[in-house]
């Protein structure tokens, strides 16, 4: 063994290094239990229920929460892609924590070996630092370790979208194999996130500006229209379950445009350097430097034709995610980020001709990612537990909870969905008094620190009465009803 990584190039030791320092990374970072959220816990209930053959008794249910709850809690039902993904390993293991992150993680790595070919194998060569640097980005970015920790839909999205583009444009594989392979993954990512079946747009502009095909474009295409099909019959399906995000719509005006604009150009720099990203200028900088460099890859017609399909992904993302009047953090960005960094990179390599400055700076970018990665492993290994949802005092409140409610009674709690996957109880999000004691809920689940900013809080009304509490938690019961 020790003699055949000995024979290997020096490009693919380091590849090797880099695979094994990611995959340790996402360990460090993996901790039992989970941040306050409600995504993970709704994923992990459709996962449950597609294996017990309930998804329907889960939806009806979701509804009514969502429904009688404040504010757009998220949809009634997710995309069943990661949840189907999630049961891979609920099938045959135990429920961990741990044991279910690692098992998406390796998942995310492996689905990393195929942006890397992508990369590698493009008809614009870049030199071997830069493809180590755009990987590096791929696999060992701080906010992509950071998501190791988390059970959300981001790192298997990511997978798809990286298989869907190493499919549609590898020269190894058969005409049909090809068809197959890309179709497949147009469907895993269009079944994993709403936003997967745009990558119909990349395959179809792929065809009309693929050379290889000039006799065949027609056939091409009515090849794809199956799986198109397909992925249009499971969005139908989806879109019941989507309604409480559709009177968002109505809010969009050109100022929220505006700011979501400049908020997102801001943190495609700031992903670049991250941590002294967040510096007043630095981030605004950089987004303009990389958006300057990403334009000047395509300098040419050719070039443009052979990014097409990506631009497409990355253009119609973008337009979305500005347009979108609730701004969201870097995860909006993370289905084309790696992309934009590596037509950005495509076009620093073409500007800088100095091919040894250009070397040497690369190793300083790839330098400054390992640092910020490994600054980034010992802050959550050491330094910050993530997990809110398990533990000591959590533990003894659900327990509480589960012989104190009766289960035809409701409870008010600002991460309902969490709290029925823990509890099994009906439960349903109120964010003011009025709005509690107008609603169905005799219950009222606290948290003595705000979720959001940590700071105290206690509730009290006299139509309520404390009838227990530990150290983090308390429950309030009406004796306002008949």
């Amino acid at each position: 063994m020790i003699q055949s990584f000995r024979q290997l190039s020096k490009n693919k030791k380091w590849l090797l290094f880099l695979g094994l320092f990611a995959f340790i990374g996402g360990l460090f970072c993996i901790r039992h239990g989970h941040e306050w959220g409600d995504d993970f816990a709704l994923y992990l209930s459709q996962a449950n229920a597609i294996l017990k053959g309930n998804t329907v008794d889960l939806a009806k249910y979701n509804t009514w929460s969502m429904q009688h709850s404040d504010g757009t809690v998220g949809p009634y039902l997710y995309p069943p892609g990661y949840p189907l993904f999630l049961t891979l390993y609920l099938k045959f293991f135990p429920f961990s924590w741990v044991g279910i992150k690692i098992f998406q993680w390796v998942f995310y790595l492996l689905g990393g070996v195929a942006f890397y070919y992508l990369v590698s194998s493009f008809k614009v060569k870049l030199p071997a630092n830069w493809i180590l640097y755009v990987l590096a980005i791929v696999l060992i970015h701080p906010k992509i370790i950071e998501f190791s920790d988390r059970l959300m839909s981001d790192l298997w999205f990511l997978v798809t979208v990286y298989l869907f583009f190493y499919f549609l444009y590898a020269t190894e594989f058969s005409k049909f194999s090809k068809l197959f392979l890309v179709g497949i993954s147009l469907i895993l990512a269009s079944l994993t996130r709403v936003n997967g079946f745009l990558l119909i747009g990349s395959w179809w502009v792929f065809i009309l500006v693929d050379y290889e095909t000039k006799k065949n474009k027609l056939r091409d295409f009515l090849m794809s229209i199956p799986f198109v099909l397909i992925v249009l019959y499971f969005k139908k399906l989806d879109s019941q379950y989507e309604s409480n995000h559709i009177d968002l719509l109505s809010t969009i005006n050109i100022s929220t445009i505006l700011d979501n604009l400049f908020l997102y150009c801001k943190q495609i720099g700031q992903f670049v350097l991250y941590h002294l990203g967040f510096l007043p200028i630095t981030g605004k900088l950089f987004g303009i430097v990389l958006l300057f460099y990403f334009g000047y890859a395509l300098k040419s017609i050719e070039r443009l034709k052979l990014f097409a399909p990506i631009i497409i992904w990355i253009g119609i993302n973008f337009a979305i995610i500005v347009l979108w009047p609730i701004a969201q953090g870097t995860r909006y960005l993370l289905p084309i980020i790696p992309f934009i960094i590596w037509i950005a990179v495509v076009g620093f390599n073409d500007w800088i001709e100095n091919q040894k400055l250009n070397r040497w700076i690369s190793v300083v970018f790839i330098c400054f990612l390992v640092l910020q990665s490994g600054a980034s492993m010992t802050f959550y290994r050491f330094f910050y537990n993530a997990n809110k949802v398990i533990g000591p005092t959590q533990t003894d409140i659900y327990d509480k909870l589960q012989l104190m409610v009766d289960d035809k009674e409701v409870i008010a709690f600002d991460k309902p969905r969490w709290l029925h996957l823990a509890t099994n109880k009906k439960c349903i999000r109120k964010q003011s008094d009025s709005a509690f004691f107008a609603s169905p809920a005799k219950y009222w689940f606290i948290t003595n620190r705000n979720i959001y900013n940590g700071r105290l809080k206690k509730l009290s009304d006299q139509r309520l009465d404390s009838i227990y509490g530990n150290a983090d938690f308390t429950l309030y019961r009406r004796n306002d009803l008949k």
